[in-house]
């Protein structure tokens, strides 16, 4: 068909037309809007780029790394099975009736010759997952009509084992290298141990947080060191190049008042090291004895902790919960037994209650409580107070933390302090460190407390025995460790210093509180702890190698239950000259019982084996250095009771004051000084028609002062009275044997 003028006119009209309108665009994208699109330009093609800086380790105090940075990769998989599918699943037939090949996925032959291989390398990177589980999910989702082509295998693959796979013949295009536009490879942080003490070292807070649990974030900003910032510009996709002609540019940064100031680009420098306390050897045993004891007893958590006297550095942190995936007790993220978990710790808590007491010159570790064996009314209904079993009717002090009596606690308590309820637990909140002790780890602090003990009566008996407060063990351990350093609380670290190349920036010890309680106190509470081992509820682990002193501990776990129970066991170690101090607690275990003691045992059996210090006797005890001016008034007297006349002879010969209160009296007795009154020896006089308490005395003065008053003596061992039968001030008719045991 021929064109008329008509239409060739309107056809080169409508050219024309667009020939101007496109160099309108051309003019206004070139001439108008220049600047702006070359700006949008400069921007893709140029910009800054950061170039992360390395995360620090962290290592153990026996030279291990326990974190680490590492490469990670997140496997994703192209599962299409290399034919074309339609909707009912049947192959997509192109022209010449072959089945249509897909591109970019495994080709089948190469998916079925090494789909089993890829299982058994996917099972060795994570122990967790069977190799049948991996083989079931790439098999499974490839058999599907639309299978993906961007299917999550496994999180967290090892770098190597990720590279190894994509080597594998065929199988380079079905490994996915980006998901949404980021790469599937990145550094993360690694525990090389595993699990082994992973919230004392940290976990991350999320999947994509820069935030951590622990050590990592305690000293985040020491470890994250600081990213370099440079100017690049793009080479080609995916690749950038320093723009070194054009010298370094300024870096917008946002201040607090919103305006935009400039900074020149950073230089990267890589994060530092620290030196945790933790030592993996008895990390290691505290751990695996932990565990062993909760499977065996079936409790839901459970914390052991060891502690270095002197400098608070913790050397042993297990922290283990039920983890109800790995069906096992394993350091679950965000479950910090020993920081997080407060608890009313029982019996454990009968020794501050008891050094608290001690503040009063009238009670004596031979002071003697009628306890109305098994069973005793304090003031009513609710002052019903029972003991697990069965008892004598007098216990002294110092059998009732052997057998750890709640009755005969409470008999304390209510003897001389029911009228003054106020003084007992303000001594007690002086001594017990209830604030939170922010150790050196991040981990949740909750409000720990003690009830009103003017409230009720049982509230107030409750308290003399271990309950109506609520505490964390890490706090329990630091007073314990306090007790058996004579009186100094130091604050417990997670580390021990910072790495600056090659020297180490120790973090010194922290003293929260120089004394606690008076030296004397401190030495008559080790004397009665270590009694708990040898003769007490804490015999089980009793040993001829080296002392334990220590308290065993059992407490309600929840009222809703009363047959469910924390076991716990506190004390330190070598008792004749303390070095460490170990807690173990067990939570929710369905019956009470000395349980914790064994796990104590264990790790103190660990620690006196390898350090060979104590074995060598290399090691000086921590006492002298506890000495200052105000405690050197204080010593431990040369005797505690004895003759007045030879006490005398004996201090005058050494050069040290005597002060009594009355030159007269044949025989006295030592008191402590209280914050009224100085250290004195005060008169004692046997009561008739009962047997004296010799304790503390000498042979030659205990079989004196005996034969004085018409009995006849048996003496086992040598040194000073320790223990006498029948006791002090037990009913015998002259003419009666007592037998003295001497130390």
């Amino acid at each position: 068909m021929r064109m008329t003028k008509g239409m060739t006119a309107l056809y080169l009209l409508l050219t024309l037309g667009g020939g101007i309108a496109v160099f309108a665009a051309m003019a206004s994208i070139q001439w108008v809007h220049g600047d702006e699109w070359r700006a949008r330009g400069g921007k893709r093609e140029a910009g800054l780029r950061t170039d992360p800086a390395r995360r620090g380790n962290i290592y153990s105090s026996d030279g291990k790394i326990l974190a680490t940075t590492v490469t990670e990769c997140d496997l994703y998989l192209d599962l299409r099975n290399g034919v074309e599918l339609d909707a009912k699943g049947e192959p997509v037939l192109d022209k010449r009736t072959h089945a249509a090949k897909e591109t970019g996925s495994i080709v089948d032959s190469c998916f079925k010759r090494y789909v089993d291989t890829v299982s058994l390398m996917l099972h060795k990177a994570v122990p967790s997952k069977s190799k049948q589980y991996f083989y079931d999910r790439m098999v499974n989702e490839r058999s599907k009509a639309k299978a993906s082509r961007c299917y999550l295998i496994q999180r967290g693959v090892p770098y190597s084992t990720w590279l190894e796979i994509s080597r594998l013949p065929g199988w380079k295009a079905g490994v996915v290298k980006q998901v949404d536009g980021r790469s599937v490879i990145r550094q993360v942080r690694a525990h090389i141990y595993g699990n082994m003490a992973g919230n004392t070292i940290g976990f991350r807070n999320q999947w994509e947080s820069k935030s951590y649990t622990g050590l990592e974030g305690y000293y985040d900003s020491i470890l994250c060191g600081q990213d370099g910032i440079f100017n690049c510009r793009r080479l080609t996709k995916g690749i950038w190049l320093p723009d070194e002609p054009r010298g370094r540019k300024e870096v917008p940064q946002r201040t607090d008042n919103e305006t935009v100031d400039t900074v020149v680009v950073q230089n990267k420098i890589d994060g530092l090291s620290i030196v945790s306390t933790i030592d993996t050897r008895y990390q290691d045993i505290a751990e695996s004895s932990l565990r062993k004891a909760l499977r065996q007893y079936g409790g839901t958590a459970g914390c052991a902790i060891l502690m270095e006297m002197e400098t608070g550095y913790v050397l042993a942190c297990a922290n283990l919960a039920v983890d109800t995936f790995a069906h096992d007790y394993l350091e679950v993220r965000d479950r910090n037994v020993a920081v997080s978990d407060v608890y009313e710790p029982g019996s454990t808590f009968k020794t501050v209650i008891l050094t608290a007491m001690l503040n009063d010159p009238a009670i004596h570790i031979d002071t003697s409580l009628k306890v109305q064996a098994y069973y005793k009314n304090f003031g009513g209904k609710y002052g019903e107070i029972k003991d697990s079993h069965k008892k004598r009717d007098s216990l002294s002090v110092k059998e009732v933390m052997e057998e750890s009596s709640n009755v005969g606690m409470c008999e304390l308590g209510w003897m001389y302090y029911n009228t003054r309820r106020d003084t007992l637990r303000h001594t007690v909140e002086r001594m017990f460190p209830y604030g939170k002790l922010h150790p050196d780890v991040k981990a949740q602090e909750y409000k720990t407390y003690v009830n009103d003990l003017h409230a009720s009566n049982r509230d107030f008996l409750n308290f003399c025995y271990g309950y109506s407060t609520r505490i964390s063990a890490l706090q329990l351990i630091t007073f314990y460790n306090a007790l058996g350093a004579g009186g100094r609380m130091v604050k417990p670290q997670f580390c021990k210093g910072v790495l600056r190349g090659e020297k180490l920036l120790e973090n010194k010890p922290i003293v929260l509180n120089e004394r606690i309680c008076s030296r004397e106190s401190a030495l008559l509470m080790r004397e009665i702890l270590e009694s708990v081992v040898e003769r007490g509820t804490g015999n089980n682990i009793r040993n001829s190698t080296y002392g334990i002193a220590g308290k065993t501990g059992t407490a309600v776990h929840s009222y809703a239950n009363k047959h469910s129970y924390n076991a716990s066991f506190c004390g330190f170690f070598p008792s004749e000259n303390p070095r460490y101090t170990c807690l173990v607690v067990l939570e929710n275990i369905p019956y009470y019982g000395r349980q914790a003691a064994l796990v104590f045992k264990s790790i103190s059996d660990c620690v006196v084996a390898v350090d060979k210090r104590l074995s060598e006797g290399g090691v000086k005890s921590v006492w002298p250095r506890l000495e200052d001016d105000s405690a050197k008034a204080q010593q431990r007297p040369i005797l505690e009771k004895g003759s007045q006349k030879e006490l005398m002879e004996v201090y005058k010969l050494v050069k040290q004051p005597y002060v009594t209160s009355n030159p007269e009296s044949q025989w006295v007795c030592y008191h402590a000084a209280t914050d009224s009154t100085q250290a004195t020896y005060q008169p004692y006089a046997p009561v008739k028609g009962r047997v004296p308490n010799c304790y503390g005395m000498t042979a030659k003065d205990a079989v004196e002062l005996l034969h004085s008053v018409g009995y006849r003596v048996s003496v086992n061992g040598y040194g000073k009275v320790r223990s006498q039968l029948p006791k002090g001030g037990a009913t015998a008719k002259r003419g009666s044997r007592v037998v003295l045991n001497l130390k």
